[in-house]
Order: structure tokens, then sequence, then C-alpha cells
């Protein structure tokens, strides 16, 4: 029978984020939130610089923004050896926007945002500690954009992006009660993306971005009480990805949008912790996760003066097979219903948004690890999120 080399080893790069899109983080921006994250298509405020770059160029004045997305994962399992619930705790990934015109045709922007992350801890009463206990990952990127108008209906957006990732795993061994294998460490890398904006139409407008993937190598250190401590690296990749949208304006006020994003985790395969404290030196960490997609639909509505309203849908597929399986992510189909409501005033607006996402899934064939664990069980997952943002027009 096939196993896991390493109890810890299969945690590595399961950051831990139940999101049902691997450990991307979508949500960066209240008023996207809200639409299910349909944005890509209208991408008319300082947040463009996220969403699609191009967008920048609709800008008349500077304008910045402070969002806050907080999120309470609620995951549930149950085994042969009874139910278990993850720690509930309520998390935040902020982000700052700031975009304006610099001529008629030219537009730039900064934004720091966590596009990936959030924590996981199941602890050690679960029936798979020797798969996972605790997964937690703080991701945040600087990037500034340049948008041009090829046209008075096209522009074209370009970004560029520095990185920096700050990982901390932990499991259990099965040597002994309360034994551990801890891996911290952080690192740095580049990004970059391009996008396109077409508005052939008043009422019509078209989105796409592409955003490069990424290869970081942590540094850091191993700590356990059973095998010691040293220094120790690991490979670390996020995923290309591709997107996507059509906005739809049927009358004033009114915006429909749908949205596609495509995530490259094929290209996550096999990653491999180097650390003197490990048998061997090192390990391999098989994942074998497949590309998935996700599917946003939303409505905003603005009225005369000022107030808004947005209601969406997104779907979240799966991203990672049974056999790899690993709750630190405990990824599935996932359906997220959002709301939000706000205003725009003069100079200023805000917006509030709430979200509840929910999922099902049953993993049977999960690889044991090497003290025979596996995560097999029933999931269940009941994540409730609110974001607000505040912006400012100069």
């Amino acid at each position: 029978m096939k196993s896991r080399a390493l109890p810890f080893a299969i945690t590595l790069a399961l950051p831990g984020l139940a999101g049902a899109a691997g450990y991307y983080l979508p949500n960066q921006d209240a008023f996207a939130t809200a639409k299910g994250n349909a944005f890509i298509a209208t991408a008319d405020t300082a947040a463009a610089v996220h969403y699609n770059p191009a967008g920048l160029t609709q800008l008349e004045e500077a304008e910045a923004e402070i969002n806050v997305y907080s999120i309470n994962l609620g995951n549930k399992v149950t085994t042969g050896a009874g139910s278990f619930e993850s720690k509930s705790e309520w998390q935040a990934a902020p982000s700052i926007y700031f975009g304006q015109p610099i001529y008629d045709d030219l537009a730039w922007g900064f934004a720091l945002t966590s596009p990936f992350g959030m924590g996981n801890e199941w602890g050690h009463g679960s029936p798979f500690r020797t798969v996972v206990t605790e997964a937690r990952l703080a991701y945040a990127r600087a990037s500034v954009a340049l948008a041009y108008d090829l046209t008075e209906t096209l522009s074209v957006g370009v970004s560029g992006s520095a990185d920096y990732a700050d990982l901390t795993l932990e499991q259990g061994l099965g040597v002994a009660p309360f034994d551990f294998l801890r891996f911290e460490g952080d690192g740095t890398t580049v990004a970059g993306a391009v996008s396109v904006l077409w508005k052939p139409h008043e009422q019509h407008s078209f989105g796409f971005t592409a955003t490069s993937s990424t290869s970081l190598d942590l540094d850091g250190k191993v700590y356990s009480n059973i095998l010691g401590s040293g220094p120790g690296e690991i490979d670390f990749v996020t995923p290309m990805r591709l997107a996507g949208g059509y906005s739809f304006k049927p009358a004033p006020g009114w915006n429909l949008e749908a949205n596609v994003e495509w995530l490259d985790w094929d290209s996550l395969n096999a990653l491999w912790l180097r650390s003197s404290a490990l048998p061997g030196g090192a390990t391999g960490v098989p994942f074998h996760w497949k590309s998935m997609f996700i599917y946003e639909a939303g409505v905003s509505y603005t009225m005369e003066n000022g107030y808004q309203f947005a209601v969406g849908y997104d779907y979240n597929s799966n991203a990672q097979p049974d056999t790899f399986f690993n709750p630190a992510v405990s990824d599935a189909d996932r359906h997220w219903f959002n709301a939000g409501f706000g205003r725009k005033c003069d100079n200023w607006g805000w917006f509030i948004a709430y979200q509840f996402g929910y999922s099902n899934r049953d993993v049977n064939g999960a690889l044991p690890t090497a003290a025979g664990q596996t995560a097999n069980g029933k999931y269940e997952s009941r994540h409730h999120s609110v974001s607000l943002s505040c912006n400012y027009r100069f």
C-alpha cells in the first residue's frame, strides 16, 4: 500500500485556506465580493489594480481605498471515531488601493493585497493529527499597475508585483502523545499580470486578466520534540490565473456581470522540504492537484442618491483529489452566497458585504501517513465572512 513517506510531509504547501479554490483568496474588495466577485468587466474603482488593471483608465480623479475581508471558517468532519471541528476563529485579510489618471488616456495604480492565505487548526484531538494539526499562510502582494487607452473602447493594463509569504505548518508524528513536527519559514518572489477591458457599447463591456504563477523558496526552521530542530526550507508555488467576464448595464444604475476564473493547480505536483532535522535530510511532497474553475455572477444597483445594493453567487470547484486530500485545506465544490450595500457620497464612499459558504464532501481513499492515519471522512463546511471597504476620491 502506498503511504505518505513522513507524516509531516503531506501538509507542506497546504496553507489552510478552506475556500474551495486551493489556497487562493479571491475576495479583495467588498463591492466585488457582494457581486459574487464578478467585477473583471466593470473594474471602475482603484481595486482594478487587482481585478483588471486596464480598468484604471476609467478613473476621472485620484482614488484611494481601504478594504478588510474577515472570515470564520467552520469545518467539521465525521469519521468512524466520531465528529470533530476545526478551531473557530475570525481571520482578516486587508487590502489597500490607489489609482490615478495621468493623462486622458493613461492611468496608474498601486495596491497591497492578500491573494492567498488564511489558517486552519484541528489540534491534536482529531483522528488525523499525523496529517495536520495546524497550517497558516500569511501572503502579501505589493503591485504597481499601468493602464492605457488604445482606442475609445479598448484599454490595456499591466502590473508588476513583489510578493512575501510566511508559512507555518504543524502535525503530529504518531510516536508519542502530543509529539509534533513544525515548520516556520518565509520568502519573497515577483509576479506580473496583463489585462484588457473592451467597451464596444455603453451597456456592454468585456474584461480579461492573466496573472503569472510564482515560485518561492521559503527559508526557516523545523521544530520537533522528537526529531530535534534545525534549519529548513521548502519549495512553494502559487498558480497561474486566467479570468474573463462580461458586464451588461440594461438601465441606469443597474449592472449585471458574469465571470469565469481558471487556476492552474495542475502545476502543483511535488514539492520538497529540506532540513537536517529530517531523516535523510529531505522529503518529497506529492500533491497532484488538478486545475479548477470559479464561476461568478452578480447584480448591482446604484440609486440616484448614491446608495448601492449588490447580490451575487459564486461556485468554486475542487482542486484537491481524494488521494491527496488534506484537512488543512478541506477543499470541496463549494457554493458562496453574497450580498451587500453601501453608499457613494460626493468624494467618499463605503460598502459592506456578507458571504455564506456551503459545501459537503465525502473523502475516500486518502493515502495513510506512516502512522496509519488517513483524512477519510465526511466533511461539512459552513463559512461566514464580512467585508468592509471605504474609499476617498481626491
